[in-house]
């Protein structure tokens, strides 16, 4: 009877390992397969989502004199600007309206301020609906927040070294 107990015993024990590996492989396959699910739905169209709000938003506020678009249709014009100019514009506004919230509220002003004060400073003017930061997995300078900070920085930095006229004789 110990002669037969022992090689049921050592298949019992291959069928668990057996078993075990193939657990383990089904989980590795499916944590593969959501990470890829994440960045193929997820993080990359949000990175274009991002990356193209931030060109349009620096594009808006060249064009407008530093002024801050009030809705999707302001942007409209940047988005043709930027075409004109032969740059890529890398999701349609009809996309980046379902992935992007805007605070059109946004004081330029108070924006080119805080922009003064440090190098360190962060904004979250552009955001996701939830008000979470955007995914910008090509790179911190497509971040919106951080390139409208950058460009109201150069903003700045080009007022001060920038030639004033000399005043009129009265």
């Amino acid at each position: 009877m110990s002669l037969m107990s022992a090689p049921r015993s050592y298949a019992s024990v291959w069928k668990r390992l057996l078993l075990a590996f193939g657990l383990l492989l089904i989980v590795l396959v499916s944590m593969i397969g959501y990470n890829l699910y994440q960045m193929v739905d997820v993080k990359i169209p949000e990175s274009y989502a991002a990356w193209t709000t931030g060109n349009l938003m620096v594009e808006y506020l060249m064009t407008h004199t530093n002024q801050w678009p009030r809705s999707w249709d302001d942007l409209r014009s940047a988005t043709n600007s930027l075409q004109e100019k032969g740059m890529p514009v890398y999701m349609p506004l009809g996309q980046l309206e379902r992935r992007v919230k805007i605070d059109w509220q946004a004081d330029t002003g108070r924006l080119l301020q805080a922009s003064r004060t440090g190098t360190n400073i962060t904004i979250n003017v552009i955001t996701r609906f939830d008000g979470s930061k955007l995914v910008a997995v090509w790179g911190s300078d497509t971040e919106p927040n951080g390139k409208i900070m950058r460009y109201l920085k150069t903003t700045l930095e080009k007022s001060k070294t920038t030639p004033q006229p000399p005043a009129s004789p009265h």
